[in-house]
């Protein structure tokens, strides 16, 4: 597992071994502890910041907080039953008819999804070394972006942010945290960007444009994508700003749809907007990776099998209207070199790596959610990218590589066979 690097000059017996990693997931979760808010809120805001209840009508428990009208429930994407096979989905479909009239509760959960702890000895099992880790997205965060109190709803953010860092210092060559920043202005999410940096995390994750608006980038916006490049901070976009939960949710259906619709436009939100294609269109089109080529921005739990058709339509739409187009490169240029892109389960996007960029490609199981088939994650991984011929660089490149790279994990040093080995 180990290489030795060359004898020294003096003919010393001592050699530098390279850190080889099995994986490293560029997309995990955690959930966010029940009494997160209460117990560290400044005192002026704990009784109106996010806390759990539990009624009947929400069945299990869900997050409120001041401005909310409905509950968002702790969903069946917040835990995952553990597999015994790859692809066990009937494991999962029975865990879902055990909570479905009563709900999710935390003692649902996996325990590492607060628990640092605990949490390491989950990864080792999915055969990870070490992870990447996003909020736990829809269940409290519509509450708090969605908060007419722009103090307090910064006072969440900063209140999450603090415990992401005690999250990290647990284990810093396991653990990449996210801070997620603030949908209340320019200012407020460049000012917490600093902090947490500050504070040692290395990435952040954005839950709506830097300005606060959750449709369109700004001109104001440049003063933030500086300030990353500056920092040489990546920064992340998890699938899409809002997901249907809360005061967004709506049920499954045709009509639920419509629903959700209505609830949003009442909101002046359009949900749609916030996906990860339209956000990146947006970007490329506006000139954001024009002006600051060194920017890094990675679409997390987006897949990858969409990408070549996508780039193939965006340059030929330019391609047959230069006169409109005022950038130098054609878009697909900007996303070769400013994107990446995260994947789960998504063999024909492995079987078009070439035609996306191998090194454009990162691995990520969504542990804990229900999406990840924990503990074979790694497995699953593995297998896909061996089944669609995979060399055993692209394998490194995919599994683990980028991800070290992009969040400087150094495989150089120390001198350590894989952690999960």
């Amino acid at each position: 597992m180990r290489a030795p690097a060359p004898c020294s000059e003096d003919g010393s017996a001592q050699r530098r071994m390279r850190m080889l990693y099995k994986s490293i997931s560029a997309d995990g979760h955690i959930n966010e502890p029940p009494e997160l808010w209460i117990k560290n809120l400044p005192a002026k805001f704990r009784d109106r910041g996010p806390r759990l209840i539990e009624t009947p009508k929400t069945k299990g428990h869900a997050w409120i907080m001041e401005g909310q009208t409905r509950p968002s429930p702790m969903g069946f994407s917040s835990m995952y039953s553990r597999g015994a096979k790859r692809f066990d989905r009937g494991s999962l479909i029975d865990s879902f008819k055990q909570i479905r009239d009563r709900g999710v509760r935390y003692e649902d959960l996996f325990p590492g999804s607060w628990d640092p702890a605990e949490r390491v000895k989950e990864i080792i099992e999915d055969e990870t070394d070490a992870e990447v880790i996003y909020n736990g997205v829809q269940t409290v965060w519509n509450g708090i972006k969605l908060c007419p109190d722009k103090e307090l709803s910064l006072a969440c953010y900063k209140v999450y942010n603090d415990w992401m860092v005690e999250f990290q210092e647990y284990d810093p060559k396991r653990f990449i945290c996210n801070a997620t920043l603030p949908t209340t202005g320019l200012k407020d999410c460049m000012e917490e960007l600093r902090r947490c940096a500050d504070m040692g995390l290395r990435t952040a994750q954005l839950e709506s444009y830097p300005s606060g608006s959750f449709s369109e980038p700004t001109p104001e916006d440049d003063k933030f994508w500086a300030m990353c490049v500056e920092m040489d901070f990546p920064i992340n976009i998890h699938t899409q700003f809002f997901f249907p939960s809360g005061d967004l949710g709506s049920k499954l259906s045709a009509e639920g749809v419509a629903d959700q619709k209505k609830r949003a436009d009442k909101r002046g939100i359009d949900v749609a907007a916030g996906t990860f294609q339209v956000v990146l269109t947006k970007l490329i089109s506006s000139g954001v990776f024009e002006r600051f080529p060194n920017l890094k921005l990675i679409g997390s739990e987006v897949e990858c099998a969409w990408l070549p058709y996508y780039l193939e339509k965006f340059d030929e739409s330019v391609l047959c209207n230069r006169r409109t187009w005022k950038l130098p490169l054609l878009p697909s240029e900007y996303f070769r070199r400013n994107v990446w892109l995260v994947f789960i389960v998504d063999e024909v996007g492995m079987e078009n790596r070439h035609l996306i960029g191998v090194d454009k490609i990162m691995w990520g199981p969504d542990f804990p959610h229900s999406s990840s088939n924990f503990p074979l994650d790694y497995q699953l991984g593995r297998e896909i990218l061996d089944r669609v011929g995979a060399t055993q660089s692209e394998i490194e490149r995919i599994m683990w590589k980028t991800c070290a790279d992009i969040y400087k994990l150094p495989y150089d040093a120390p001198a350590e066979l894989s952690l999960a080995a």
